[in-house]
């Protein structure tokens, strides 16, 4: 066999074993392949945006909406949102949600009411006993003298006992209460008392008086228990004042338990906080059985049908004298792992005949739409409690520009979250002047715009898409086919080995 030697290139040939025309071919391959990769980056995002966001937006484009009311003429006007707005969103964050003047969008704002998270820390307040004969319990009381000074306070409290009976003959009937030292009006009344049996119940009646004469009922009949069962203790030691404690006024509490030997120790006036005197919304849900755990829990699973911001609930068992501690549990969608809110000792009892219920307690704040109840084994209860949620609602803010009637939409599946400069213009001026800028806005009831297949995502590609698709494809095999045959042409034009 004879051996050859390449020393240069050969004829014709100038790149080696790469003809003129073969890196053409390459030239050109390499710059379409650049071209078509660059064609499908730009396919994508037009893919995920659709064709329907990029154009301009119209009422019907949307599920619901509500007739806006405004008057005067302010460059801003503001509402709480709804409960309904809260069940027709699609996003968490009610993104899908615009508000339209007479022909198009208009800027809006979505913001979280403010508190200041104040709380004031509760007083004590002076008390003193009224006393009465045991053999006259609850009839008239002794001579009673009360010493006051020119602020009112109290300073002195004398009884004479009536007939022959000594102090050792005599029980607290009442107490009266001095508020002349309140800084402001206090919302509540909490008590401390000694002496009291395992099992602790009573009624109190609390009236005031501006003179200590004439007396008026402030609350009727309030509860007070100290109760244990099953391993649970239950307090109940606070008086709600629905018209407030006022200063420079005197309160007096009845005392029915006095007659056992027990006894007050503190009272204290308290203050709510001022994030809870702003107007909360409430929606009751009704539970729906599912099957009891290993242990033998019972649960019940309920559904809000919506994103609201809850961050208080309550619990109401139908059943006269429940008690169970539950577990509350919540998620976002069906699909979301449940997550625990809360431990709660929840309750339903007659005592004297009041009825003691827990009430509203609070969460963190949170938009799952799904909630879950498990009580214990051992609760005795055999109907699903009811739910009840509690939240603040979002502020909507929107600029009133163009033509009325202004209409809340909302409801799009897929639509993004609006920008806009309402937010930056409310922090731009000084608070004062920005409470000026807004106005109240009112809405009408929720009306059908686009109806419910606004609340479902596409599933079908727009024509436009289809047609970028087949252009790429089809730019794909000339690219190809173009590749196999300067393959081919190259594969051919190798000298041989033995030549």
């Amino acid at each position: 066999m004879k051996l050859l030697r390449c020393t240069g290139r050969p004829a014709g040939r100038p790149y080696g074993f790469l003809s003129e025309t073969e890196m053409l071919f390459l030239r050109n391959f390499f710059i379409l392949s650049f071209v078509f990769v660059c064609s499908f980056v730009c396919v994508c995002p037009v893919q995920a945006g659709g064709d329907d966001n990029n154009r301009p937006l119209q009422r019907d484009n949307f599920a619901y909406g509500m007739d806006l009311t405004i008057s005067g003429n302010n460059p801003i006007y503001g509402l709480p949102l709804p409960a309904a707005i809260y069940q027709g969103c699609t996003r968490a964050d009610l993104g899908d949600l615009r508000v339209f003047n007479a022909s198009h969008p208009v800027p809006h704002l979505l913001r979280s009411q403010i508190s200041k998270e104040k709380k004031r820390p509760a007083q004590i307040l002076p008390f003193f006993p009224l006393l009465s004969d045991t053999q006259n319990f609850g009839g008239s009381s002794p001579d009673l003298h009360i010493a006051t000074n020119s602020q009112g306070t109290i300073i002195d409290i004398r009884q004479n006992a009536s007939g022959r009976s000594s102090q050792m003959n005599q029980v607290v009937t009442a107490y009266i209460l001095d508020t002349s030292g309140l800084e402001k009006t206090a919302n509540w009344l909490e008590l401390a008392w000694e002496g009291q049996a395992e099992q602790f119940s009573t009624s109190v009646r609390l009236d005031s008086s501006n003179n200590l004469n004439s007396w008026q009922t402030q609350v009727a009949s309030a509860a007070l228990a100290e109760l244990r069962f099953g391993g649970h203790t239950l307090l109940r030691k606070r008086i709600i004042v629905p018209r407030g404690i006022h200063q420079k006024t005197y309160l007096r509490l009845s005392w029915p338990v006095g007659k056992d030997g027990v006894r007050l120790t503190g009272v204290k006036a308290g203050y709510n906080r001022e994030e809870q005197t702003l107007p909360r919304t409430k929606l009751t849900l009704s539970g729906k059985a599912l099957p009891v755990t290993e242990q033998g829990a019972a649960r019940y699973l309920y559904d809000s049908k919506g994103f609201f911001p809850v961050d208080q609930l309550n619990i109401d068992l139908s059943e006269q004298n429940s008690l169970s501690q539950i577990s509350v549990f919540s998620k976002a969608d069906e699909e979301a792992s449940w997550q625990r809110r809360a431990s709660l000792l929840t309750y339903r009892l007659t005592v004297e005949g009041v009825t003691l219920e827990s009430g509203m307690v609070t969460i963190n704040r949170t938009t799952d739409r799904y909630w879950l109840l498990e009580l214990e084994d051992n609760s005795g209860i055999h109907q699903a409690p009811t739910l009840e949620l509690g939240w603040l609602p979002r502020q909507l803010l929107f600029m009133a520009q163009g033509e009325k009637p202004y209409t809340l939409a909302y409801g799009r599946a897929g639509l993004g979250a609006a920008h806009s400069q309402v937010d930056r213009l409310l922090k731009a001026v000084d608070p004062q002047s920005a409470k000026k800028l807004v106005a109240p806005a009112q809405a009408g009831p929720q009306k059908i715009l686009g109806g419910e297949a606004r609340l479902e995502a596409e599933k079908k590609l727009p024509w436009r898409r289809w047609l970028l698709w087949v252009v790429l494809i089809i730019g794909v095999l000339i690219v190809g086919m173009m590749a196999l045959k300067l393959y081919r042409e190259m594969n051919g034009q190798q000298p041989s080995p033995d030549a």
